[in-house]
C-alpha cells in the first residue's frame, strides 16, 4: 500500500457583513446585540453550509484574500 504524501494549506480570508442597528447596541437581527448575532452566525453554525439570515447580510466582493501559509499534517 503506497503512503498518500500531502499538505495542508491554510488561507485566511475577510468578508463583511452588514448589520442594521435599532440603536447603539440592538440590531434588527430577532433584536439580539452583536455579541449574540456573532454567536448564531459564526460560533454556533458551520461557515461552510449556508445560513439564510447570514447569507443575506453579506456584502457582495467584499470577500479578500489576506494570507495564506503551508501546513504540515
Amino acid at each position: 500500500m503506497e503512503d498518500k504524501k500531502f499538505k495542508i494549506l491554510k488561507v485566511i480570508v475577510e468578508e463583511q457583513y452588514i448589520i442594521e442597528m435599532h440603536d447603539d447596541k440592538i440590531t434588527k437581527i430577532n433584536g439580539w446585540t452583536i455579541s449574540e448575532v456573532i454567536s448564531d452566525w459564526f460560533l454556533n453554525s458551520p461557515m461552510g453550509r449556508s445560513h439564510a439570515t447570514r447569507d443575506n447580510h453579506l456584502i457582495d466582493n467584499s470577500r479578500k484574500y489576506i494570507s495564506s501559509n503551508v501546513v504540515d499534517p
